[in-house]
């Protein structure tokens, strides 16, 4: 059984109602699950999220965290501003968060432990629907307010630890969080018909399993390789199971190269099966990263990302391209790090465009 509540917007989006966009995350995502979350602090973002798979303050691999050489926690914020148009209708919004979170350290025979939140998908949206619909013989003028507001969060428990040029890790996810949700229809001609409404609360629960390695190939290259499995999503409202999803099976790679002391350049590549999460409106998606970082006490980082979006109405892959840069510093020794990106995004499909920028700000520190 696959979620559907959603399912009235994608089809206004299709058939041409009027769509008003308010506060929200991307609309591209109301049609399916959410919006997936990112895997990345602010450095690893500067560089297109290229770094990731080899960045110990990110979440996206497991054998990274064997990098970390004493306890560390570390935490990410980020604020956005994003323009939507569909179809000569557009709307602006803001938003912030705390998409991730993460502890870890050191523990015994050069095993190394973390433990991290990150959003696992976003499931905030504000649509407002004007449409037209016949009812005893005659048309009414409609109007549907429909909102939802939280999200599924990702809570990964890690071990890693390195063999020489091999670093090996394993992870153990769960998913877990609610979405509260309200649909309200109010009608032009209030004195024949009353304003319908239905509210309640979707609480999800998952879990999956993760690998990864990361080989150090000579003393100027890196490769990384990382599997994760993810099993069900199920919606559960007042007890009772609602919705059952597959989640995506996830495999990527990436290349790290270290030309010069002060000079490191990377690539990744991303592959998840999203399409078997929902109908025919969900998609497998392909993404890629490219990145550099130069300097070392006040670094200069950029990069560029691209790729699929998981769902999306008109029976077309949504896409989405970003641009980044940023840089970061130590403080006390290098027992504290702050690393601070700014993001051009652009995303596209089913005659969206949105546009806007995200500014994220990394704060970690080694006691």
């Amino acid at each position: 059984m696959t979620f559907r509540r959603a399912y009235p917007l994608a089809l206004a989006l299709v058939v041409g109602a009027a769509v008003s966009l308010r506060a929200q995350d991307s609309p591209l995502g109301i049609q399916g699950l959410g919006m997936p979350g990112r895997f990345e602090s602010a450095r690893a973002r500067a560089t297109g999220g290229a770094f990731a798979a080899f960045d110990p303050f990110s979440v996206l691999t497991d054998a990274s965290v064997s990098g970390l050489g004493r306890l560390t926690a570390t935490a990410t914020g980020a604020a956005s501003y994003l323009t939507d148009d569909l179809g000569g209708l557009s709307g602006s919004r803001r938003s912030s968060r705390f998409p991730l979170f993460q502890i870890g350290g050191p523990a015994w025979s050069h095993i190394v432990l973390a433990a991290a939140f990150s959003t696992y998908l976003d499931r905030s949206y504000h649509v407002v629907i004007n449409d037209t619909i016949t009812l005893g013989g005659s048309s009414q003028a409609i109007s549907d307010d429909l909102s939802a507001d939280g999200g599924v969060t990702d809570m990964r428990f890690v071990a890693a630890r390195r063999f020489g040029h091999l670093a090996l890790g394993a992870g153990l996810h769960l998913l877990a969080g609610s979405s509260r949700f309200q649909f309200t229809r109010s009608f032009s001609d209030t004195s024949t018909y009353g304003q319908a409404s239905q509210a309640g609360e979707v609480a999800f629960r998952g879990s999956g399993l993760s690998a990864s390695a990361i080989l150090a190939v000579g003393n100027h290259l890196q490769v990384a390789a990382l599997y994760r499995s993810d099993s069900h999503l199920r919606g559960e409202e007042n007890g009772t199971v609602v919705a059952r999803n597959d989640l995506p099976t996830t495999v990527g790679g990436a290349l790290l190269w270290q030309p010069a002391p002060e000079a490191s350049l990377a690539v990744s590549l991303l592959r998840r099966s999203w399409a078997t999460a929902a109908d025919s409106n969900a998609y497998n998606t392909t993404s890629w990263s490219a990145g550099a970082e130069f300097g070392r006490a006040i670094p200069l980082r950029v990069g560029v990302r691209g790729g699929d979006l998981p769902f999306g109405p008109g029976g077309q892959t949504p896409r989405e391209f970003a641009f980044a840069f940023g840089t970061g510093r130590t403080f006390a020794g290098a027992r504290g790090i702050i690393d601070v990106t700014l993001e051009r995004l652009r995303r596209t499909g089913a005659g969206l465009t949105e546009t806007g920028w995200t500014a994220l700000l990394s704060v970690a520190v080694r006691p």
